[in-house]
């Protein structure tokens, strides 16, 4: 019997596309490229700030110092803006109160930095309790990796298998198949339902109500 939910952060609990949108355009726009329309950026976010130069940089691949240069820029502002456009999507409050009334354990496992993840989840989530709020952490290899799922974990006091863990990438129901978690995904974020069930969704999800039902 499940006892504990771990969320994705972006494109989960909380829209974050047009600020991370805004903040990689003003750090490639810094630095000389040019800016891309958020829509895109779907396809860019999940894997780490790392990733997300590397994949806006696919096409015409730049050096590693490059890359580290657009990330220093975007965290930088990334911190004076982070709310400027972020919001939780809708039905996530009602689902939110819902699971911790029904006794869940809930946490957040996320690829954002960790810094970024704590910040963004006691701006917007902190009326709920989550028992462990992890992003990416120096030393620690990110999703799809298992390791910091198997982390949230130990930290709820619950086996993996008795966690569902919701998401809306491939990165995220990778991660939990790797870490023996029940995979939920998240229609309403940034991926589509071919992707998620590509690899590896049990369960999807067309709206957070629908995630009321399946703990229901």
């Amino acid at each position: 019997m499940p006892k504990a939910i771990i969320f994705d952060l972006d494109g989960t609990l909380l829209d974050t596309l047009e600020d991370i949108a805004i903040s990689a355009n003003h750090a490639l726009e810094t630095l000389g490229f040019s800016a891309h329309e958020s829509s895109k950026y779907r396809y860019f976010v999940g894997e780490g700030v790392v990733k997300l130069f590397e994949n806006i940089f696919t096409c015409k691949p730049q050096s590693a110092e490059v890359v580290a240069q657009a990330v220093s820029l975007f965290e930088a502002h990334y911190a004076k803006q982070f709310n400027q456009n972020t919001r939780l999507y809708e039905g996530v409050s009602k689902m939110l109160t819902f699971i911790q009334k029904r006794g869940f354990k809930m946490a957040v496992l996320s690829n954002k930095p960790d810094s970024f993840t704590k910040m963004c989840v006691f701006k917007y989530l902190r009326q709920w309790h989550f028992e462990a709020v992890y992003g990416a952490r120096e030393g620690i290899p990110r999703k799809p990796h298992p390791q910091g799922a198997h982390d949230v974990a130990q930290a709820l006091h619950v086996t993996p298998q008795e966690c569902y863990y919701v998401g809306d990438t491939m990165i995220d129901m990778i991660t939990a198949n790797e870490a023996g978690m029940i995979p939920v995904g998240a229609l309403w974020g940034f991926r589509d339902e071919e992707e998620l069930r590509k690899y590896g969704a049990r369960y999807l999800a067309k709206d957070p109500s629908e995630v009321i039902k399946l703990l229901a």
